[in-house]
């Protein structure tokens, strides 16, 4: 079974290097009666290793979504009434990084004028990080 998610793990390098040894000694290591077992033993275990950090991964992630929406839905209430203008500001990584202050500061929203980019410009979008959506 070929994963691709698995590319360049520790289990593909252990895989490779018992498939393909780069030395002569490494290749009498290789051909040795019992060491197809030793090495799929320690795939195997490298595999559910690597499983398992994913999964604690995901699980992260999830939680920290869950907390991410229930601080939103209580500070959706508090806006600080406070307009922040942006005129013409040239460089759009300036402005992805205000509207992400704006974002954590709960200001009530950001104005943009003149040559100011806007969103969705990719560079703000970027920068921004999800926070142009919020303001």
């Amino acid at each position: 079974e070929h994963n691709p998610d698995q590319f360049g793990t520790a289990a593909m390098r252990t895989y490779n290097s018992f498939l393909l040894p780069k030395s002569k000694g490494a290749l009498a290591v290789a051909e040795s009666p019992t060491r197809a077992r030793v090495v799929a033993n320690n795939i195997s275990f490298l595999v559910r290793e690597f499983k398992a950090d994913q999964e604690e991964w995901l699980r992260n992630v999830d939680r920290n979504r869950a907390e991410a929406v229930s601080k939103s839905e209580e500070n959706t209430r508090v806006k600080h009434p406070v307009v922040i203008v942006l005129d013409n500001v040239r460089s759009a990584h300036n402005v992805g990084n205000i509207l992400r202050l704006a974002e954590a500061a709960q200001v009530e929203s950001v104005r943009l004028c003149g040559m100011t980019p806007r969103p969705p410009h990719p560079k703000i979008m970027k920068t921004a990080m999800g926070a142009a959506e919020y303001v």
